[in-house]
């Protein structure tokens, strides 16, 4: 349980050992130097319930382990995105599946939500708009306008690696 909000410089979550996440929010801004990640854990990481955005640097972006049983996605933007920017994840059909404007600047996002299945296809944009209402860069209910369509993915493991080439690219897992 529990909401926790990190705005970081170094290491938004740095662990020397294993994570067990199994329900709240975390939200994690930063960092911003390839040198640290947004999460840092030397073992693993098991998420098994909650709601986890992590977004900052991609120089050591990681993301929940292959031990999780809650779907995880990490995805690897081409290049950097400014603080505000938004970050979409939507299923085929639209379904907000996440809407988040991290407070830093960043080139990887990494996701983590019951709302994620295995076989289910996702999209993939960064920038556009939203007429929703951001609580700490969340963004609820209101409708986007899409700005750059990144990738397409379709879960087939519990943790899967995002990284396209602009609009339509591929997915790598």
């Amino acid at each position: 349980g529990g909401y926790l909000l990190v705005q970081a410089v170094g290491d938004g979550m740095d662990i020397n050992g294993s994570v067990v996440m199994t329900g709240g929010t975390l939200l994690v801004n930063g960092p911003t130097t390839n040198d640290n990640g947004a999460l840092d854990y030397d073992s693993a990481f098991k998420i098994t319930g909650g709601f986890l955005v992590a977004a900052g640097s991609s120089g050591m972006a990681q993301a929940p382990g292959t031990t999780s049983t809650q779907c995880s996605v990490l995805a690897t933007l081409p290049s950097t995105c400014q603080a505000g920017a938004l970050f979409r994840i939507q299923a085929r059909d639209g379904t907000d599946i996440l809407t988040f404007a991290p407070a830093v600047r960043y080139q990887s996002v990494a996701f983590s939500s019951p709302k994620l299945q295995k076989g289910t296809t996702y999209d993939v944009y960064y920038g556009g708009s939203s007429t929703g209402t951001p609580v700490d860069g969340l963004y609820e209910g209101g409708v986007y306008t899409a700005g750059t369509k990144y990738a397409s993915f379709t879960i087939s493991s519990v943790t899967t690696n995002v990284a396209g080439g602009g609009s339509g690219g591929g997915a790598r897992r």
